[in-house]
């Protein structure tokens, strides 16, 4: 398609369509009635005016004959006014009266309205041209009489009135359709940019922006848009390539365990007790295993699923029923595990989505907090009127550099490689924060300049507990 009929197409170009059809629409509605306040009630005034002095005339002629009405027709041509009279013989001769003939009309028995230009010389001398209305009929008995009113310069006026609302229209339309095809080429440019970046980046190029003028208009708000969204796709999809070499790391490990395990144990003398204990371990290399691929799908169920139905969760009592369900485990496993949960915490949410990311938080802490460490959850209030759930413990903590990264699916550090698991907790707490409308934030915790600690910060929208009731 030649870029002219493209440029002819857009939606810009139909825009200015409409607006010239508006602007000639308004103007010939503006005709109309300047027509109607101007033209036709100089019309209907003088075919009122005009009316009456035929029609005054006529009785004038029934009472005096032809010698009274042509007495009357000089007195009233002889005065200063907008109306002009002629008396004219039947056949059609002036015998006085403002011409020297009558118009060009065809006059039958009938009193007929009429419209016409006429030029006649004024008391000085000099040529007069105008244009009247009136009505002209034959009297009984053949004398044909014609009453009319000067329009004098209200035509003229009128007319030139009439003239530059004309050109104003067309230079209107002109204009509307030039400055159509200005914008739909301006707005072209925009979109062909756009065009080209989302072709770029089906080619392959995720790096690819779009241009971004800084004007702060509908368009930049759209490269905005589109740019945050190949931000968000070029994450996703480092995070799909780099999954699978973590998936692979990962299952690497338990894998080749099991195979040796179950090897072992086949190599081995038959031995009920030695069987039965490597059928054990590998029961737990599989449970592990399974373990991954359920944390994987149920972080998938929550970054896909835009259907979560929302309901009003009583934070604090959620809270402190994990609080108090994790304090044996804790004391078990030979750590403190302290909660400070504020009253009247309420929160919009998925109920179960909220308990599994706080308990990812919390198992996260006590899974790398050493024996004879401290865990605290902690839960008030902000400043700004959401809910902070803080989940801090002095263990080794993680370096600041690498805060952001362990947020991403299937990021183990080096440090946590000999621990269980699949680097998919915090990911799953992030995912159920943005969910929320929230937020996943991670800072130091309770250590000190030795062991820094965490501290996993849930970030989450409050809503008014006497309305959730």
């Amino acid at each position: 398609m030649r870029p002219s009929l493209a440029l002819l197409r857009t939606t810009t170009f139909r825009l200015a369509l409409v607006q010239a059809g508006i602007v000639l629409a308004f103007v010939v509605a503006l005709l109309v009635y300047i027509y109607v306040a101007t033209i036709g009630q100089l019309n209907a005034d003088s075919d009122v005016l005009a009316e009456q002095e035929y029609a005054a005339l006529e009785r004038a002629y029934g009472e005096g004959g032809i010698r009274r009405l042509n007495q009357e027709v000089v007195e009233r041509a002889a005065r200063q006014g907008p109306l002009l009279y002629v008396l004219a013989e039947s056949n059609g001769a002036v015998i006085t009266g403002d011409f020297q003939q009558l118009p060009a009309v065809p006059v039958g028995d009938a009193v007929q309205r009429l419209d016409f230009n006429f030029e006649r010389t004024d008391e000085s001398g000099a040529d007069q041209s105008g244009r009247a209305r009136g009505q002209v009929g034959r009297l009984l008995n053949g004398p044909i009489l014609l009453v009319a009113r000067d329009l004098g310069d209200s035509a003229l006026i009128t007319g030139r009135i009439t003239r530059a609302l004309w050109t104003v229209a067309l230079l209107g339309l002109l204009t509307s359709v030039a400055s159509g095809l200005i914008g739909a080429w301006l707005a072209s440019r925009r979109v062909e940019a756009l065009t080209n970046t989302t072709r770029d980046v089906m080619s392959g190029d995720l790096t690819r922006r779009a241009p971004v003028r800084g004007e702060g208009d509908e368009w930049d708000e759209l490269a905005l848009a589109i740019n945050a969204m190949l931000d968000r796709l070029e994450r996703l999809m480092h995070i799909s390539r780099t999954a699978g070499d973590a998936i692979a790391h990962d299952l690497r490990s338990p894998l080749t365990r099991f195979r040796h395990r179950l090897e072992s144990a086949l190599d081995a003398p038959a031995d009920v007790e030695a069987d039965r204990e490597a059928l054990r371990k590998a029961l737990e290399e599989a449970d592990r295993l399974l373990d991954m691929f359920a944390a994987v799908l149920r972080l998938a169920r929550v970054e896909s699923n835009p259907d979560w139905r929302f309901e009003p969760i009583d934070a604090t009592e959620a809270l402190r029923e994990l609080v108090e369900f994790y304090e044996p485990a804790a004391e078990e496993q030979g750590r403190t595990l302290r909660g400070e949960i504020s009253d009247g915490l309420v929160l919009s949410g998925e109920h179960g989505l909220f308990a599994q990311a706080v308990s990812n938080l919390i198992e996260n802490a006590l899974k790398y907090t050493p024996e004879g460490g401290h865990v605290e959850v902690r839960a008030v209030r902000r400043p700004d009127g959401r809910i902070e759930i803080a989940v801090s413990d002095d263990g080794p903590g993680i370096p600041p550099a690498d805060r952001e990264r362990v947020l991403e699916r299937f990021v183990r550090l080096e440090s946590a490689r000999s621990s269980p698991g699949a680097g998919l907790g915090l990911s799953l707490v992030a995912a159920v924060a943005r969910l929320h409308r929230g937020g996943l934030h991670l800072r130091d915790g309770l250590g000190d300049d030795t062991h820094r600690g965490l501290c996993a910060a849930l970030v989450l929208p409050a809503i008014d507990a006497a309305a959730a009731r």
